[in-house]
C-alpha cells in the first residue's frame, strides 16, 4: 500500500474537514442542547425544529453537490463550507432569536454537506488516482474523531461552560482544523459524470429498491433523533449524572473505526447479512440508555456510535448492487430519502416529547425507526448477493 507523504497529507486534510464540518459544526448541538434548554427554557419541539433545519441544510447541500462536475467549483464551495462551519457556531450565541438560530443551523447543514459530500469526493478522487482508494475508510474516521473532541472539549452536565461558551468554545476548536483542510484537500481536473443524467430502469429495480429506499428513510430518521436527543435524555435521569459525557465520548470513539470495520465484515460475510446485524445492534444501542444504569448507558452509546456509519455504507453498497449499470441516479434518490428522514425524525420526536412530557420517548422512537429500517432491509434479499462494499458518502 502506498502511504506517501502526499497521501497522508490529503488524508489528514480530509479527516480535518470532517472533524470540523461534521463533528463540530453538526454535533456541537447535541451537548449544547441540554444547556440551552436549562438556561433558556428551550422546548423539545423547538429543539426538534432546530435539528431539522440543520438536516434540511445538509440535504440541500448534498443535492447541490451531487450535481457538480467541475472540481474547481467543488474546491471553492468546499472551502466556503469550512469558513461557514466556524462562523455559524460563533454567531449562534449572539442572539436568542429562533428564526436566526434556524437560519444558522440551516447554513451549518450546508457546511456539513460541503465537508462530507464535496470534501469526500475530492479525497476519494485523489486516493483513486493514487491506487489507494481503500484508505477512504480512514478518512471517514474524522466524523467519530470530531464527536470525541466535542465530548472532551465541551464536557457534560458538570461542565463549567454555559450554552454561549459551549458554542464559542466549539468555534475556537474548529479554527484549528480549517487550515489543514483548506490546503491539503484538492481535486483533480476530471469533470464528467455521464451516469448522472441517465434514467433509472425502474422496472428492473422493482420491489427491492422500494424496500431499500424505505429502509434508508428510517435509517436517516433514527440517526437524526438519536444523535439529537441522546444526551438530553440521559441528563434527565438523576441516576446517570456524569454518564452523558462518557456515553457521547464512547459514541465518537466507536464511530471512528466503524466504517472501515463494517466494510471488511461485509466483504467476508455478505453485505445484506452484515447490514441487518448493524441495524439490530443500533436498535439495541438506542434502547440501552432507557435501562437506567450507567453500564447500560455506556454500552448504548458504544453500540449506536459503532453502527450508524456502517449502515450508511452498506445501504449505499446494496444500492450499487441493485443498479450495477447506473448507480449514480439511484444514489441521489437514496440521499434524498435519508435526508427527508433526518428532517422529519427530530420534528416528530420533539412533538411527541412535548405531548407526552417524557423525554425518553425520543429514544423509543429512534429504536422503533431503526427496527423498521431493519424489516424493510430484509425485503432486498431476493436481489442481494455477496458484494464488495466500500464506504460511500453518507446521505
Amino acid at each position: 500500500m502506498n502511504r506517501s507523504p502526499n497521501n497522508l497529507a490529503v488524508l489528514a486534510g480530509g479527516i480535518s474537514s470532517l472533524i470540523l464540518t461534521m463533528g463540530i459544526a453538526r454535533f456541537t448541538y447535541t451537548p449544547a442542547l441540554p444547556r440551552m434548554q436549562e438556561d433558556l427554557g428551550l422546548g423539545d419541539d423547538t429543539a426538534g425544529l432546530l435539528a431539522a433545519m440543520n438536516f434540511a441544510g445538509y440535504l440541500s447541500g448534498a443535492l447541490l453537490a451531487s450535481s457538480l462536475g467541475d472540481n474547481r467549483i467543488k474546491e471553492r464551495l468546499f472551502r466556503a463550507g469550512l469558513i461557514l462551519a466556524v462562523l455559524c457556531n460563533a454567531l449562534l450565541p449572539l442572539t436568542e432569536s429562533i428564526p436566526v438560530w434556524s437560519l444558522l443551523r440551516y447554513l451549518s447543514g450546508l457546511s456539513s454537506a460541503a465537508g462530507m459530500v464535496i470534501g469526500t469526493s475530492l479525497v476519494l478522487e485523489y486516493l483513486t488516482r493514487q491506487g489507494v482508494r481503500q484508505l477512504v475508510g480512514v478518512h471517514f474516521g474524522g466524523v467519530g474523531v470530531g464527536i470525541v473532541l466535542t465530548a472532551l472539549a465541551l464536557g457534560g452536565a458538570d461542565s463549567p461552560l454555559n450554552w454561549k461558551l459551549t458554542w464559542w468554545a466549539s468555534a475556537l476548536l474548529g479554527i484549528l482544523f480549517v487550515l489543514p483542510a483548506w490546503f491539503w484537500v484538492r481535486g483533480g481536473r476530471g469533470a464528467s459524470h455521464p451516469q448522472a443524467g441517465q434514467p433509472i430502469a425502474w422496472r428492473e429495480l422493482g420491489r427491492p429498491f422500494l424496500y431499500l429506499t424505505g429502509s434508508y428513510f428510517f435509517a436517516g430518521a433514527s440517526f437524526a433523533v438519536g444523535t439529537t436527543f441522546i444526551i438530553a435524555v440521559i441528563q434527565t435521569n438523576p441516576d446517570l449524572v456524569g454518564f452523558d459525557r462518557s456515553a457521547w465520548l464512547l459514541l465518537g470513539l466507536a464511530a471512528a473505526p466503524s466504517c472501515y470495520l463494517w466494510v471488511r465484515w461485509a466483504a467476508r460475510l455478505g453485505n445484506l447479512q452484515t447490514l441487518l446485524a448493524a441495524y439490530l445492534i443500533q436498535t439495541i444501542g438506542l434502547l440501552l440508555p432507557l435501562w437506567g444504569t450507567g453500564s447500560a448507558t455506556l454500552a448504548g452509546g458504544l453500540c449506536f456510535g459503532f453502527t450508524f456509519m456502517g449502515i450508511v455504507a452498506m445501504v449505499l453498497s446494496q444500492a450499487g448492487h441493485l443498479a450495477q449499470h447506473n448507480p449514480a441516479r439511484l444514489m441521489g434518490l437514496l440521499v434524498t430519502s435519508y435526508g427527508v428522514g433526518q428532517i422529519s425524525g427530530p420534528l416528530v420526536a420533539g412533538q411527541l416529547m412535548v405531548q407526552s412530557g417524557n423525554p425518553q420517548v425520543a429514544l423509543w422512537l429512534a429504536a422503533i425507526l431503526s427496527g423498521a429500517g431493519t424489516l424493510l432491509a430484509i425485503g432486498t434479499r431476493e436481489r442481494s448477493a455477496l458484494v464488495t462494499t466500500r464506504c460511500p458518502q453518507p446521505g
